[in-house]
């Protein structure tokens, strides 16, 4: 292979990891639900949403010690294709890595305020702590 060829085949290659990772930024629509909190859920609600936290805490530390993309050789092509998809799995602005990070930190935002509410419907912090199954912060 040639220098002009090497050098068109892994812009081409480049490119297409490009356009392939800009297509994750593009996030499909979804319905955003509503839920009444009132005195009788509150607790129940914080429950659902810290068990869900608990069921995935584990896994996406895992996961995102996983996402990587290791090159499958030690060409330039794969090296600099593996450093792109990992620039944009894990470091750029808008990662995969980021969105995860931060959709964990909206549901623990979300038990905040959640027991936040509890307070304020009259519920002690003990009562909350073992209805949710956490101390409350």
């Amino acid at each position: 292979m040639t220098d002009t060829t090497q050098s068109g085949a892994l812009a081409a290659v480049t490119a297409n990891a490009r356009m392939a990772a800009n297509s994750l930024h593009h996030p499909t629509a979804t319905s955003a639900g509503q839920f009444l909190i009132n005195h009788d859920n509150v607790l129940a609600a914080a429950k659902v949403i810290q068990t869900q936290i608990d069921s995935l805490q584990d896994r996406i530390k895992g996961a995102l010690v996983d996402l990587n993309v290791v090159p499958p050789g030690d060409d330039d092509v794969s090296v600099q294709v593996a450093q792109e998809w990992n620039e944009r799995l894990s470091q750029q602005d808008g990662s995969y890595r980021q969105r995860v990070v931060e959709y964990m930190s909206s549901l623990n935002d979300l038990v905040r305020q959640l027991q936040e509410s509890a307070k304020t419907y009259g519920y002690t912090e003990q009562e909350i702590a073992t209805a949710i199954g956490t101390r409350v912060e």
